[in-house]
């Protein structure tokens, strides 16, 4: 009794240690370690000034912005994927649901401890925690990105109908789905009542960090892929005149 108290406990302690090496793996700004390394170019202080790939591939270009995508998408799914792996192999078992580590991948993003507790939007950030937990939910967030991105161009509105698309799907799965018995099942196993709940946070962050994006949609200033940067510029400067 008192040596499997014991393992419990030390099972709590490491997986809130790991919940700390997600959050500081989260915490890692990318988009500004990449931008610097490949270009000498800190994106925070051009463009948006975001630090997320949408900024990096309009400051830095489309292949450094991919790296910084890619990155940014890894250290979602890092902390994930090797408490998997040890699960399958039996030599480790967290007591919390993977949820919570992608949750805290997620809130280092946004809140980073290496940039003052400032951050980006962690839409990439996210799809690494979806695709890992809920792959269902992730394919449908790219499909939906991609539509709404090539249809308006508008990287915010993509964003934001890919965010709904992953918690209607996490929703729908929870009601209908049911436990995987293998590979094929997994795509469409219904999430733990704690995935459901540490899933909303993130969406809740991207909605919110969205926000000033939205002002921009409604005024009619915000940034398009469709449009070349010239005509974001003349755009920008008549209603400066105005």
């Amino acid at each position: 009794m008192i040596l499997t108290e014991t393992v419990d406990a030390w099972n709590i302690v490491i997986s809130i240690i790991l919940m700390i090496v997600s959050y500081l793996l989260g915490s890692i700004p990318f988009g500004v370690l990449v931008g610097k390394a490949a270009t000498g170019v800190d994106i925070r202080e051009h463009g948006s000034k975001n630090i997320g790939s949408t900024n990096a591939i309009r400051v830095l270009g489309k292949k450094v912005g991919a790296i910084v995508f890619l990155c940014d998408v890894l250290k979602g799914a890092f902390v994930i994927i090797i408490l998997k792996i040890l699960a399958q192999t039996n030599l480790w078992h967290s007591v919390l649901d993977y949820g919570y580590y992608g949750m805290m991948a997620v809130i280092g993003h946004s809140f980073s401890i290496f940039l003052k507790f400032k951050g980006g939007k962690a839409v990439a950030t996210s799809l690494g925690v979806v695709l890992c937990i809920c792959p269902l939910a992730g394919i449908l967030c790219l499909v939906t990105f991609a539509v709404v991105l090539f249809s308006t161009g508008y990287v915010s509105l993509a964003s934001t109908f890919a965010t709904l698309a992953v918690l209607l799907t996490y929703i729908g799965l929870f009601i209908i789905g049911y436990e995987a018995t293998n590979f094929f099942d997994y795509f469409i196993s219904a999430p733990s009542l704690e995935n459901l709940i540490t899933i909303l946070v993130p969406g809740v962050i991207i909605i919110y960090k969205h926000i000033p994006n939205y002002k921009r949609l409604f005024n009619g200033t915000e940034n398009c892929f469709k449009k070349k940067p010239e005509e974001e510029n003349n755009e920008e400067n008549s209603t400066t005149e105005a």
